[in-house]
């Protein structure tokens, strides 16, 4: 009879635990999601996305702040170094939020194409660019004379308004405006949507409502809002594998794309 291998001795650093690579019993034998399912939820996810991205860039500012805010939860059991991270992520998305508050008055509430200075400065474009001096021909010496002093007050004119744009640019709502459009794009659309829709719904996307799936952890643990994001950087991983990353979910036994077996997730059929 083969003896049993000793344990190994416990040392003062962190030893395997079973939390992430076990299968909870009340997630064993759950219905999972059809591809045609999943398929349907993400074309009505990405519609969502889409019509997000219209608005301005305040609003993205704003939705990345609170990402920011509870990606992290509330636990008060948290070890020490994530409640660090924790309230540091706090911080910096009231920041984000406040200035992004500040930027909205300054913006309409969607994205336009172009940028017009009116826009920022609530004032009709410069009358030193609407003036042209036209000289004839045959123009003497004071005529000439009158045009080279009307094109010296221009330039005169147009120095002073780049002074002010200048200023203006340095002045706070300058300063919010950039940095919520800064951090929006970093994070984007989807991700502020997937990760706030999925983690206040418990794995539930408005495409999953629709379509009556959810997003569970295999643990059997509840599904936050840092597995949401977890899971949207799953999504950025499948379209950097060329999208084969989600079709795995046509083959794995569980049905588990790329995105699932990041967050440790399956999705299920929900009543």
């Amino acid at each position: 009879m083969n003896a049993v291998p000793a344990a190994p001795a416990v040392s003062n650093g962190r030893s395997v635990t079973p939390e992430t690579l076990v299968v909870a019993p009340a997630v064993l034998g759950l219905p999972l999601a059809e591809p045609w399912r999943r398929f349907s939820g993400m074309v009505v996810d990405l519609l969502a996305v889409a019509l997000l991205s219209l608005l301005s860039g305040p609003w993205l500012g704003l939705g990345t702040g609170a990402l920011l805010i509870v990606l992290f939860g509330s636990a008060a059991s948290a070890p020490f170094a994530l409640k660090i991270v924790r309230t540091v992520c706090r911080l910096l998305g009231a920041v984000l939020v406040v200035l992004s508050i500040f930027a909205l008055g300054h913006f309409t509430l969607l994205r336009t194409d172009e940028l017009k200075l009116d826009a920022f400065t609530g004032r009709p474009p410069s009358a030193a660019m609407t003036k042209s001096v036209m000289v004839g021909l045959d123009a003497g010496p004071a005529e000439l004379r009158s045009a080279t002093d009307q094109l010296q007050r221009q330039v005169e004119e147009l120095k002073a308004e780049n002074k002010e744009l200048q200023a203006a640019g340095r002045s706070w709502v300058a300063q919010a405006r950039s940095f919520a459009n800064t951090l929006g794009v970093t994070f984007g659309w989807s991700g502020v949507y997937f990760t706030l829709c999925a983690g206040a719904c418990g794995g539930r996307t408005l495409g999953k409502l629709l379509v009556r799936s959810r997003a569970v952890k295999t643990n059997g643990t509840p599904f936050t809002f840092f597995d949401a994001f977890v899971r949207n950087g799953g999504y950025v991983a499948g379209v950097a594998m060329g999208l084969t990353g989600f079709l795995k979910l046509l083959w794995e036994p569980n049905r588990q794309a790329v995105e699932d077996r990041i967050a440790g997730t399956v999705v299920v059929k929900v009543g």
